[in-house]
């Protein structure tokens, strides 16, 4: 597959046609698009260089043939066609007015910020409280992942599930 993340692709596509997830599946596919994969390196080269735990993959390509990678799929034709249709609809670049979107069944039921700090402004509940606490530079690094293991032990301290008591 060359590193395509096909059963990701899968997922966002049901999310966006069962579910009219548009924000939510265009994201994370944004995501799988930013992957490079350079062809001459072996797969674990690339996963190594250019995967991260939050992206599992890379978007469609559609000069890799993927007959292999979905022979035991439950129906192969489908699942190309879905994959092809994902990319087609989330690729980058690709908007939509909010007619178009309702016209696809994509209307936003509930924005599930937690809270908007700024009106119009969607803000991230974990990015507000780590940069509140001077954290500015947080992701997939070693840094965030120093800290947050620094407030895991701290919960830890407090908590009564590792105190023994009930």
């Amino acid at each position: 597959t060359d590193g395509q993340s096909l059963g990701q692709m899968l997922w966002l596509h049901n999310c966006l046609t069962a579910y009219g997830m548009y924000e939510f599946s265009s994201d994370r596919y944004r995501m799988l698009e930013g992957t490079k994969w350079t062809k001459g390196k072996s797969f674990e080269e690339n996963v190594k260089k250019n995967f991260n735990a939050g992206n599992p993959g890379r978007s469609y390509d559609a000069s890799v043939d993927i007959t292999e990678a979905l022979k035991d799929h439950f129906d192969p034709e489908l699942a190309r066609v879905k994959i092809a249709e994902c990319h087609e609809l989330l690729t980058k670049g690709k908007k939509y007015t909010e007619e178009e979107k309702a016209d696809k069944g994509w209307k936003q039921a509930y924005n599930l910020t937690t809270w908007e700090e700024f009106p119009g402004e969607a803000i991230s509940v974990s990015n507000v409280l780590l940069n509140r606490m001077g954290l500015k530079d947080v992701g997939p690094n070693k840094k965030a992942a120093k800290e947050a293991m620094k407030m895991r032990n701290s919960v830890r301290n407090f908590s009564s599930l590792d105190s023994g008591d009930s």
